[in-house]
């Protein structure tokens, strides 16, 4: 699905009505959609002379795309029953309707766009319910409306009544509790939404209540499989997206070779990349052989007798600024795919073991202050991101014992687990299914549904497990 996102931020009004976080709110939007695969377009304190230009821009583009988004922060209020997202040159505190006609994005023209496209899936976001000191007294926020066919409009407070422009970390507070859902999990956007709202209500105390108009006809969700990894990496696009990786000559024949998923043909070209000079690969060269590297480390030899001694191989590869992007390469396979997403709950956990115990080694440490800075976008989609203090994961585990009549053994003893709980997330039916149906102990279950490594695990339990584990009836199976 091609989607198209368009942003809008303002901050810049003229005093008494300049807004603080508007434009940090667009920004953070825009760096996440940008992260979705979306083609995105900003605009940052537009001026009533851009009013047209905006308006026959996005006319445009929603005739080329699948879906879209407009997501603006900045003044937004009704008068007389018209919306208004005024241009940072207009007298907000004295404008008149006249005025603010001229000087304005009105509504109920912009929503005239999304008619003709009425069979795709076109989302509205107005973090704009903020306050206007009206000349007349009192706060104007928007009046409520209709969504054209195929559109859900977001606005952040309940019609008629006003939202706050000052939030957490720099936004306000429903740009705070967006950010917290969206790509963190495969919501659709209704369900996001609801989360979204119930956060605003219980951070502004009842005070603020999101609201959503939907007359959507198809299916949108902000997938965290389709979040793609920050452009501002230091390595070449085509070894980000190793998809689109497709050099000639001899190290980009064997990187082909390495793709083939055939051990046959992956081990020779293995011995071929090692036996080439560091000096003579390229940091974009060195990163995707290891990206290639853990890739077939599922079933090549040669690549499980690197992996299984990282510590000593990935030396070869250290450079005299302690670089080391072999291990970047390796690093950022196991959190990305072939095409930059970030791959989210399902990590490549090929020797992840190995990989996550170098986090320890002084030499490598610059690897892993790379992938906590790839991964920092992220963090919020994963409950253990490689702290760099190598923190321990305290994880909760409520239990009862019981005894259970057999048949072979008569009384048997059982720790019955009713919740798997860490950073007040319940993770039970993860760890269930990953126990249950694996034969792995409950440290590794544990250890795989957090994405952590077995080592950082601190297990905490109402009474100690002194016999044979299993999970309460109530504990459902669920996908994952």
């Amino acid at each position: 699905m091609r989607v198209f996102a368009l942003v809008i931020g303002n901050n810049d009004y003229p005093t008494p009505d300049k807004l603080k976080n508007a434009v940090a709110d667009a920004q953070a939007m825009a760096g996440v959609f940008k992260r979705l695969g979306y083609d995105t377009a900003e605009i940052y304190n537009f001026k009533q002379t851009d009013v047209p230009g905006i308006m026959s821009m996005l006319e445009a583009e929603l005739a080329k795309y699948d879906a879209s988004i407009l997501f603006y922060a900045g003044h937004g209020f009704q008068v007389d029953g018209e919306n208004f997202l005024p241009a940072v040159d207009c007298q907000i505190s004295y404008a008149t309707k006249y005025d603010l006609r001229r000087e304005s994005i009105v509504l109920t023209e912009l929503l005239e766009l999304y008619r003709p496209n009425s069979k795709k899936s076109n989302i509205i976001i107005l973090d704009a319910c903020r306050v206007r000191p009206s000349y007349r007294g009192g706060n104007d926020s928007f009046a409520p409306i209709d969504a054209p066919q195929g559109t859900l409009i977001a606005f952040s407070t309940s019609p008629n009544c006003a939202a706050k422009d000052g939030g957490a970390d720099g936004h306000s507070l429903y740009t705070s509790a967006l950010l917290s859902y969206i790509g963190r999990e495969r919501l659709s956007v209704e369900s996001l939404f609801k989360m979204v709202r119930r956060t605003v209500v219980q951070w502004s105390k009842n005070t603020q209540v999101p609201w959503e108009h939907t007359s959507l006809i198809g299916d949108f969700s902000f997938k965290t499989g389709q979040m793609v990894v920050s452009p501002q990496l230091p390595y070449s696009e085509n070894v980000v997206k190793d998809a689109e990786y497709a050099p000639g000559g001899e190290f980009g024949e064997l990187i082909n070779e390495l793709k083939s998923y055939d051990f046959y043909r992956q081990n020779p070209a293995i011995d071929a990349i090692w036996r080439m000079k560091p000096s003579d690969l390229d940091k974009n060269q060195q990163f995707i052989f290891g990206r290639n590297l853990l890739q077939a480390s599922a079933a090549a030899f040669g690549a499980q007798q690197i992996m299984s001694s990282l510590s000593n191989k990935m030396k070869r590869y250290m450079t005299e600024e302690g670089e080391n992007h072999v291990l970047n390469g390796i690093l950022f396979e196991i959190y990305f795919d072939s095409h930059g997403e970030f791959r989210g709950y399902s990590i490549k956990r090929y020797f992840f073991e190995e990989v996550l115990a170098l986090r320890k080694y002084p030499d490598f440490s610059k690897s892993f202050d790379f992938i906590r800075a790839v991964l920092n976008p992220y963090k919020d989609a994963l409950i253990y991101c490689i702290p760099e203090d190598d923190s321990k994961l305290d994880v909760d585990i409520t239990l009862a014992e019981e005894t259970v009549m057999t048949a072979i053994i008569g009384e048997q003893n059982y720790s019955v687990i009713s919740m798997v709980a860490v950073n007040g997330m319940d993770i039970t039916q993860k760890v269930k299914n990953l126990f249950m149906y694996t034969g792995r102990s409950i440290q590794e279950a544990i250890a795989i549904a957090t994405n952590a490594p077995k080592d950082v695990i601190i297990l905490h339990t109402n009474i100690p497990i002194q016999h044979t584990i299993q999970f309460s009836p109530k504990v459902e199976d669920s996908p994952f």
